[in-house]
């Protein structure tokens, strides 16, 4: 897809998003992000992406509503006349252990996780319906979900069944979709982890992936930029990018990798 003059709706533009928001204004593409609480963030994205020459702007919303995932892409296509491109990165990610699992654990996972990028995905696709045909496509969807729902570890089974959720969407929707809208995902392994995450667990997860190593921002950036502008024949394919740690390394068992 040329994305140059073309608009892109980012959901959650804090780190990747807001990678992927900068790299996508410097290929002319209008940027539309929306958010829920950093305000502040999004309007310094928003300023970032104007200086670039395109336009750009930043929607406050609770998409775990129906009604206000509609009112996003309602507004997007009314701000910027289209909306070609949906990247879902919205999400939230914390540890549940089993032995204290609430129902409410259930609901948030699922309701951040699973139900808002599926009430974005359903009304961004259906405007993208409306839309005309160019180059053979009406416009592209990427999710993002996680490396772990193929190979899941402890402590995080509302998370992982909302991921899991997640990919089943994704193939789900690439069938209902086809053939003028493409659906893909992208599962990320650790990549710039949190700086308060202890030395010794961030050499666990090195020794417990193939590559050895943590990945970073721009790793993802590229993978998803290549969904994008690269190819506009894969759907319904979840990408992992995660340094090989779905495959685990030589260096640990598979019993120790499966702990983080």
């Amino acid at each position: 897809m040329i994305l140059s003059g073309k608009t892109v709706l980012i959901t959650g533009g804090r780190r990747i998003g807001a990678g992927l928001a900068r790299q996508l204004a410097e290929r002319g593409m209008n940027i539309a992000v929306s958010y829920r609480t950093s305000r502040e963030e999004m309007r310094t994205l928003v300023a970032d992406c104007q200086q670039m020459g395109v336009q750009a702007d930043a929607f406050q919303a609770d998409l775990c509503s129906s009604l206000e995932a509609e009112r996003l892409v309602d507004w997007t296509v009314e701000t910027f006349g289209s909306i070609d491109i949906l990247i879902n990165l919205t999400s939230i990610y914390h540890p549940t252990p089993f032995s204290s699992l609430q129902p409410s654990d259930y609901e948030a996972m699922l309701a951040a996780n699973l139900t808002a990028p599926y009430w974005v995905a359903v009304a961004a696709a259906r405007a993208m319906l409306r839309q005309p045909i160019v180059g053979g496509l009406r416009g592209k969807i990427i999710h993002f979900t996680d490396w772990a729902v193929d190979r899941p570890y402890r402590d995080y089974l509302p998370y992982l069944i909302a991921k899991g959720g997640l990919v089943t969407l994704t193939k789900a929707l690439a069938v209902e979709l086809a053939p003028t809208i493409t659906v893909n995902a992208v599962a990320p392994g650790t990549v710039e982890p949190p700086p308060n995450l202890p030395k010794r667990v961030l050499q666990k997860i090195c020794e417990s992936s193939a590559l050895n190593r943590i990945g970073c921002a721009d790793d993802v950036i590229r993978a998803t930029l290549f969904l994008l502008e690269g190819t506009d024949f894969v759907t319904g394919e979840v990408f992992r990018i995660d340094g090989g740690r779905f495959l685990g390394s030589s260096k640990t068992s598979a019993g120790e990798a499966d702990q983080l």
